[in-house]
């Protein structure tokens, strides 16, 4: 017999607005190596509260379909239910920076994520700027302009809204995570994904029939560092910008700055990388960790060690010198480790600022500060196999041949 086969209606949506970003014609940013999390407010129609109470009441399910990059992910995005609390009259008493640059001024800082919105740097047009070079002002509330330039900071997801009345009221809501993974490089990574409803059961009040799905317009995710601070023949590179991912260095903008001269960039208080620029110089990643090598630290547990390893092994066209803390004075020894050998390396010891300097290094890569020459086992050589002759049988003759 043959039976007849019904098929599901799958319903085109716009794309969902999360969290405050309408992603239908923009690219919302997000960091490497950072969860992102954002609220799904709207999507087929369906406000926050009402998705997760269908969610929660078991009348549909939400997923995220990833259409490319998923190469690109260090974590699979989830949709989950949340807490959040709604109201009619909700109460904003203050304002918090999201997704900026830290950017200080004699000593004060103005922006920086999580801190209070106390002030907003504008340039001399009066649009808003995190990139301290172009900042004209410092706007203040009551300033002529204050109230736009944070209309503009929220609308681009710079601020967000915090402290609100205690008296909402509480319900569920469907949070989107997910995180790109890291590249160490200087380009940007793209990732792309729908977000589908798959109805479960029949509710006649929200429209929904049993077995329908609903799937959104593609969603566009973009990652990408952030370039240093500033640009001078002395620069700084701290690990508070590294976890910002403010580590992107251009060599235009540097050139700019300097033109074929030398400079130095030092790694919070623990190296300092210095070189002639070349004009032709390519932008490198100076991403770092001072995170201890447990392998190198189990294997000598006796060595006082200092650590830098440098993630995205950026190169430089002209060869420089790396300096590093004389931790052992004038014992203190470098090696470079490729996660298996340490390499020494030559060194020459200033007892005057008491530091170490390795010269001729155009690669960044893995260092190894020891307070001391560290000691290798050398493997025992085994003893040659004794060999023993016979002697020749002259066997024309075989009565005078040897025993």
């Amino acid at each position: 017999s043959t039976a007849s086969v019904a098929f599901a209606t799958d319903t085109p949506v716009d794309a969902p607005v999360l969290g405050g970003f309408d992603t239908t014609d923009s690219k919302t940013n997000v960091e490497y190596g950072e969860d992102y999390k954002a609220i799904i407010d709207d999507l087929a129609g369906f406000s926050a509260a009402e998705l997760g109470q269908l969610v929660d009441d078991g009348v549909i399910s939400v997923s995220a379909i990833v259409t490319e990059g998923s190469s690109k992910l260090a974590s699979r995005p989830s949709i989950s239910e949340v807490n959040i609390s709604t109201a009619d009259d909700v109460v904003v008493t203050g304002y918090e920076w999201v997704n900026t640059n830290t950017v200080t001024i004699g000593g004060k800082v103005i922006c920086q994520n999580g801190a209070a919105v106390n002030g907003i740097p504008v340039d001399a047009d009066g649009n808003v700027t995190s990139n301290a070079a172009n900042i004209e002002k410092i706007l203040y509330e009551g300033d002529a302009g204050y109230d736009d330039a944070l209309d503009d900071c929220i609308t681009n997801g710079y601020v967000q809204e915090v402290e609100r009345t205690t008296d909402a009221v509480a319900s569920k809501a469907l949070q989107l995570k997910f995180k790109v993974a890291h590249t160490y490089g200087t380009g940007s990574t793209e990732v792309k994904m729908k977000f589908r409803i798959t109805v479960r059961k029949d509710d006649v009040a929200a429209g929904l029939e049993k077995g329908d799905t609903y799937t959104s317009d593609e969603v566009t995710f973009k990652a990408e560092y952030h370039e240093l601070a500033s640009y001078s023949e002395d620069m700084e590179l701290t690990l508070t910008e590294v976890d910002e991912n403010n580590v992107k260095l251009k060599a235009e903008n540097l050139y700019s700055e300097i033109g074929a001269e030398n400079f130095v960039i030092y790694f919070d208080d623990t190296a300092a990388f210095s070189a002639k620029l070349s004009s032709a110089q390519k932008d490198v990643n100076l991403y770092y960790s001072v995170d201890e090598i447990e392998a190198v630290t189990d294997a000598y547990p006796d060595v006082d060690f200092e650590f830098i390893s440098f993630y995205g092994a950026p190169s430089f066209l002209n060869s420089g010198s790396m300096t590093f803390n004389a931790i052992g004075a004038k014992n203190t020894t470098v090696y470079t480790f490729d996660g298996e050998t340490l390499t020494p390396l030559d060194t020459t010891f200033d007892s005057t600022y008491g530091t170490v300097t390795a010269k001729g290094i155009k690669k960044l890569t893995t260092f190894v500060v020891a307070d001391q020459v560290l000691e290798v086992e050398e493997e025992e050589e085994e003893p040659a196999e004794e060999v023993t002759e016979t002697p020749e049988v002259d066997e024309s003759n075989p009565n005078t041949g040897a025993c």
